[in-house]
């Protein structure tokens, strides 16, 4: 019987960008992954994808400073590790959230991974719009042309990460990862993305290698515990954000008027869009106005606190403000109140 879908997934499941992800998105990811983060006690977050010299996209930082703000909220200790190019973006996303710029440059030369992980000794290791290796070595944009230069190999972060939980399969040494031969303890990874070429699709290759010649070639083969679809990335980390504010009982995502200020504090520093390659305030092609909505629709849904298998218009009336008919009792009129923050 197949799972039904949460009111989350069919938001994270929108395509506007005709990327074709319906082929490998699995419903009740973004979920999942936030199981497995509650209770994270130290994690380390990687994001940003250079599409060419000094041109970081718009895509990644927003959505990991989003989640990486909701888990420190919880209680975690939560830092972020990206290659120098994305610094000015993340470190203008965290601070137009409010929070402090905990970002870690990742080194060139052999051995980095196993010492970072050593250092940081990760609970938890999330990637949201990371290039992933491809079966053969390289890093691969969506076109099939390589940004191995531009962006540095973090990769090797989750394939030196150690086994998977208890009960599932050791993880398999991936060619051309220094250290790989060295598993580390566990560590509990989320792979975040929205075409294939990320860290974590690997858990998905299958299905990306019957979409064409295309995508065999440019699929990445790392794989994470947890791999969260959208048809934007940065939407995969606000689904994780919105379920965990679910399950925690509080109001974790942000809201549509932060989340324009985030995307432009982004462009300010630096960052352009993926797809136009434009220093504009866009992701992936999507106006502002697009994305605001979404947070927006997103809301709704976290706020209602609603169960895998209800519809998005129970939802939105249970969000929206209480009537005042003859059909509402006091006592279902203070409930309503009581959830909205």
């Amino acid at each position: 019987m197949a799972r039904p879908w949460d009111p989350i997934d069919h938001l994270l499941a929108l395509d506007p960008g005709g990327r074709g992800v319906a082929a490998f998105f699995t419903p009740g990811a973004a979920q999942e992954a936030a199981r497995a983060l509650l209770g994270a006690r130290r994690v380390l977050i990687t994001t940003g994808f250079a599409v060419a010299a000094d041109a970081p996209e718009t895509d990644g930082p927003p959505g990991a400073a989003v989640l990486g703000h909701a888990l420190s909220v919880l209680g975690a200790r939560v830092r972020y590790v990206t290659d120098p190019v994305n610094v000015p973006i993340l470190t203008s996303a965290l601070t137009a959230l409010g929070q402090r710029a905990d970002v870690v440059v990742y080194p060139e030369g052999d051995g980095v991974a196993p010492a970072l992980l050593r250092r940081e000794r990760p609970t938890h290791m999330i990637a949201i719009e990371r290039p992933g290796r491809s079966r053969e070595g390289d890093y691969l944009n969506a076109g099939g042309a390589s940004v191995a230069a531009w962006n540095r190999p973090i990769d090797e972060l989750f394939v030196c990460s150690g086994i998977r939980q208890p009960g599932s399969v050791p993880r398999r040494p991936v060619r051309g990862a220094r250290g790989s031969d060295r598993p580390l303890s566990h560590v509990v990874t989320i792979g975040v993305g929205d075409g294939g070429n990320e860290i974590g699709m690997g858990k998905v290759r299958a299905r990306l290698r019957r979409l064409g010649p295309l995508m065999a070639r440019i699929a990445a083969v790392v794989e994470t515990d947890h791999l969260v679809v959208a048809g934007v990335s940065n939407w995969g980390a606000y689904g994780i954000v919105a379920a965990l504010g679910r399950l925690a009982g509080q109001t974790l995502l942000h809201t549509p008027e932060v989340e324009r200020r985030v995307i432009e504090a982004c462009v300010t520093a630096g960052a352009i869009d993926g797809l136009s390659r434009r220093r504009e305030a866009t992701v992936d092609g999507l106006g502002l106005d697009v994305h605001t909505a979404f947070v927006r629709l997103l809301q709704v849904v976290a706020d209602s606190g609603i169960a895998a298998g209800s519809g998005i218009m129970e939802a939105a009336s249970r969000s929206a403000p209480p009537s005042t008919s003859p059909r509402s009792s006091p006592r279902s009129l203070s409930r309503r109140k009581a959830t909205r923050p």
